[in-house]
């Protein structure tokens, strides 16, 4: 489903502004896809970087889990479009 998850391959063309879901803030919007993360918006307007697997880009976040998401109903990053 999500195994050798790539975020930045994905989510490399996709539209600023697109709804993304955050199993932490709830929906969240795209904002930019660099080299090493992508950048997204919660709703207060504060930016969160996530890794290249969907991670909090956060320091001690190795034994974490994806947290970004499609949509709260579409976890499966396989069958975004």
């Amino acid at each position: 489903m999500n195994e050798d998850l790539n975020l930045l391959e994905i989510l490399k063309d996709a539209p600023k502004g697109t709804k993304l879901y955050c199993t932490i803030w709830g929906y969240v919007e795209l904002i930019e896809v660099l080299s090493y993360s992508v950048i997204c918006k919660d709703n207060g307007g504060m930016e969160w970087n996530f890794e290249i697997n969907g991670k909090l880009l956060a320091s001690n976040t190795e034994d974490g889990e994806c947290v970004l998401f499609p949509s709260k109903e579409q976890r499966d990053w396989s069958k975004f479009k």
